[in-house]
């Protein structure tokens, strides 16, 4: 007899987000542009607007290859992200790499726009999620995906801070939910 699987939920952050970024994105083929409105402008943060810092992450205005690059991305680690710390939890590790991401880009890449650096920080977050598992091979893939975020972070790459911040905050996250087992002392058990 074959037992049924349960049913997961669909990962609505990621849909959402997806979505979201679809648009704003598709507006760039058309007359109405939002890149001027939303990127990375030093002077535009000058003046106050902040929204800037997270602005960037909901177009793509590089052309295909970004947008293929990024959207698939988003899908596969937006899903296996989100299945694992929830709905809320993805949200806060997407918008606080994304962050971190935009604010080194404004320091190595001042112009500009993406949802790449948001997605590095679900990367690291994945990266968490492989050092917490059981298997040895997991710690062999955390420790390359901080090695690249390592070099890119030396080669002042904008996409080597969100991984290792997402890979952070993942972390704390999954020990906050999963706190070590106290050992106690031969005297403490007697």
């Amino acid at each position: 007899m074959v037992q049924a699987q349960p049913q997961q939920r669909p990962p609505y952050a990621t849909l959402a987000i997806f979505s979201v970024t679809a648009g704003c994105t598709a507006l760039e083929f058309t007359r109405f542009t939002l890149v001027p409105a939303l990127e990375r402008t030093p002077a535009a943060l000058a003046s106050h607007q902040w929204w800037r810092l997270i602005t960037p992450l909901f177009v793509n205005p590089e052309g295909w290859r970004q947008i293929a690059v990024n959207f698939t991305a988003l899908a596969i680690l937006g899903t296996i992200v989100e299945r694992r710390f929830g709905a809320t939890r993805w949200l806060i590790l997407y918008f606080a790499s994304g962050l971190v991401g935009t604010i080194a880009g404004y320091a190595w890449k001042p112009l500009g726009a993406g949802s790449s650096v948001a997605i590095a920080g679900l990367l690291g977050a994945l990266a968490a999620i492989l050092a917490w598992g059981a298997a040895p091979q997991g710690r062999v893939g955390t420790a390359m995906i901080l090695g690249g975020a390592l070099v890119l972070c030396y080669f002042r790459d904008m996409h080597g801070p969100p991984v290792l911040f997402g890979f952070a905050l993942a972390a704390l996250m999954l020990r906050r939910a999963n706190p070590p087992h106290r050992r106690h002392s031969m005297t403490q058990i007697v």
